[in-house]
């Protein structure tokens, strides 16, 4: 089965905690690709800026990463609608497309997979794809941090094995220590508005971008 990463996200803007999420597991998991979801409308988030500003952001930080792709079908599907992007409905969209032989593993922090319950249709993500986790070196996702519902699904699904990944195309868990950057991007735009160098949180030519056009003024 070949592997295809989706890392979604508002990326308000795009930093090197999403780049290295994504390079982490591609690495590990020899993943083909990973697809950058921009959202429409979060359920979850507050987007500062406009999409052809997000977008452009994502072209400058993935243009040296070959097998990083931006898919903006939420974005497009919010420009005929005005409501929430869910990320149960992006899977099942990208099921229609998929090929045969291939599986789509969802990346996240393990921050929000201990929120997991609170996404539209939460446990049928697990129909339409992996889940990968990275979790922080200092805590680790332990089974007394889940509830009920969350332990039942670790404790069937949690595996440590690549190759059980590729030999099934939906409904496992792998969650691995990464080196772990822990930037958001409410904290970048405080920096920027501050004046601070940004040289540690997102590639220069982002940066460059945000200064340029003066954003998260």
């Amino acid at each position: 089965m070949k592997l295809i990463g989706v890392l979604g996200g508002a990326f308000d803007p795009i930093h090197y905690g999403h780049i290295k999420l994504a390079k982490a597991w591609q690495d590990l998991a020899s993943l083909s690709k990973v697809l950058f979801i921009p959202s429409g409308l979060a359920p979850h988030k507050n987007i500062v800026l406009e999409n052809k500003h997000r977008i452009e952001m994502l072209n400058l930080a993935l243009n040296p990463y070959p097998n990083f792709f931006i898919d903006d079908r939420e974005i497009k599907k919010n420009q005929s609608d005005l409501k929430p992007s869910y990320t149960i409905e992006t899977l099942q969209s990208l099921g229609i497309e998929k090929k045969e032989g291939q599986a789509f593993c969802f990346l996240m922090g393990s921050d929000a997979f201990l929120n997991l319950e609170s996404w539209h249709l939460w446990n049928e993500l697990f129909n339409y794809c992996h889940i990968l986790i990275v979790e922080r070196r200092e805590s680790p996702i332990l089974a007394d941090q889940l509830t009920s519902a969350l332990k039942k699904e670790w404790g069937e699904r949690l595996t440590q094995d690549v190759e059980d990944l590729r030999g099934s195309s939906h409904g496992l868990i792998m969650a691995k220590q990464f080196e772990y950057i822990d930037i958001s991007s409410s904290q970048i735009r405080e920096a920027i508005y501050s004046n601070k160098n940004l040289m540690d949180l997102l590639p220069a030519e982002v940066a460059d971008y945000i200064n340029l056009n003066k954003l998260y003024r």
